[in-house]
């Protein structure tokens, strides 16, 4: 099988499990170097057009396009599927998160892409697998794909610890894979990107699951989107409106 992660982020669990542990203004881990450079330009030449994905359904919230099921696109998406899904990856995501992990080979994630004025506003994901009651969602793996990323792309990735708590940006620089803790606290999203054309923002978003007893489970959720962060009244306001009917549809329906 070819190389598909860079052998040696195997070698260096230790310190990236001590790196997520410590690191603010919530647990995480940036791997730069994640992909063998030759699949990691495969997955550049063979990521989907605009066109062929769909456009995010929080309209209001998010301005990217997004594509699940990824792993039939071509033979380079196909091989990174099978490597996130191996019991060596899945044993290096326990060691580092210090939790016993894994990924749905099914429900496993998204393909994201943002073009000129894209955005994604601040926001906490779902916390449970949409088809089991107790897969708590506690890991996403991101890995992104946007070689000579500049500073006035804007686009960084913003980590929030709560509502109000201290932040982090961090670059979404070529072959770039950040493991980030996903709890009710653990707000994330970016700024309004400033691209020139043919440029856009790539990244492949895995989510990882923790299988708890039923009295461990918390309540489950669809994405909360921060309130006090937006930029107008309007949006503001509706915000709680739009986090409430979410919450009553999850509770109706039973989906993501």
């Amino acid at each position: 099988m070819p190389c598909v992660i860079n052998p040696d982020i195997y070698k260096e669990v230790e310190t990236f499990s001590q790196l997520f542990a410590t690191a603010t203004p919530f647990p995480h881990v940036v791997i730069d170097n994640f992909l063998d450079e030759s699949l990691a330009n495969a997955l550049i030449n063979d990521f989907p057009k605009n066109s062929s994905m769909h456009r995010s359904h929080h309209y209001l919230f998010t301005n990217k396009h997004e594509l699940p099921f990824w792993s039939s696109i071509s033979e380079s998406f196909h091989l990174l599927h099978q490597e996130l899904l191996s019991n060596q990856f899945r044993s290096f995501v326990s060691s580092v998160s210090g939790e016993d992990l894994f990924m749905d080979s099914q429900f496993y994630g998204d393909l994201h892409q943002g073009t000129d004025q894209g955005f994604l506003n601040m926001h906490t994901d779902f916390s449970l697998h949409p088809l089991r009651d107790n897969w708590v969602h506690r890991l996403n793996v991101m890995i992104y794909l946007n070689k000579n990323w500049q500073q006035e792309y804007g686009g960084y990735l913003r980590l929030r610890a709560g509502l109000n708590g201290e932040s982090q940006d961090i670059s979404p620089a070529f072959n770039r894979c950040i493991f980030m803790l996903s709890n009710d606290t653990t707000y994330h999203g970016y700024s309004r990107l400033n691209l020139p054309e043919n440029v856009t923002r790539k990244c492949i978003v895995v989510n990882f699951y923790k299988e708890e007893p039923v009295d461990k489970v918390p309540p489950r959720r669809l994405t909360k989107w921060d309130s006090q962060e937006q930029g107008f009244i309007f949006k503001e306001q509706f915000t709680e409106l739009y986090n409430s009917l979410t919450s009553l549809k999850n509770r109706l329906l039973r989906v993501k």
